[in-house]
C-alpha cells in the first residue's frame, strides 16, 4: 500500500509557521523509528499492555502528516493488543506500519529542508 504525506492538518494546527512545522517533522522523524523498535519488542516479548500503550502514543502522530492509512493500522494494533485478539495478525500489521514509515521518510526529510531553508 503506498502512502503520501499531507501537511494540511500540521499547516492548520501551527497556523503555518515553518519552524513550528520543522520543529515537528523532525520530532516524528526522530522519534517514530524508536517508537515502531518498541512495538516489535513489545510484540516479541508478547506483552500485550505495553504494545497497546505504545500504539496509542503512536497514533495520533501519523496524522499529524497526513498518514491515515498507517493511523488506522497502529488503531488495529492497539485495539487488538488491549482486547488480546487477532494476536497472530500483529506481526504483519506492525511490519506494515514499519514499511509506510520508511516508504515517506526521505519526502518528509525534503519537507523538512525546505522548512529550514
Amino acid at each position: 500500500m503506498g502512502y503520501n504525506i499531507d501537511l494540511t492538518y500540521l499547516t492548520e494546527i501551527t497556523g503555518g509557521e515553518s519552524s513550528i512545522m520543522a520543529e515537528m517533522i523532525g520530532l516524528f522523524l526522530e522519534e517514530t523509528p524508536k517508537q515502531i523498535q518498541l512495538l516489535k519488542e513489545h510484540h516479541e516479548n508478547q506483552d500485550w499492555a505495553l504494545l497497546g500503550a505504545e500504539a496509542h502514543k503512536l497514533k495520533p502522530t501519523f496524522l499529524y502528516v497526513g498518514l491515515s492509512g498507517l493511523n488506522e493500522l497502529t488503531v488495529k494494533v492497539e485495539k487488538s493488543s488491549k482486547n488480546k485478539v487477532e494476536l497472530d495478525k500483529l506481526k504483519a500489521l506492525i511490519e506494515e506500519i514499519d514499511t509506510g514509515f520508511k516508504s515517506i521518510q526521505s519526502s518528509l526529510k525534503e519537507k523538512l529542508s525546505e522548512l529550514q531553508s
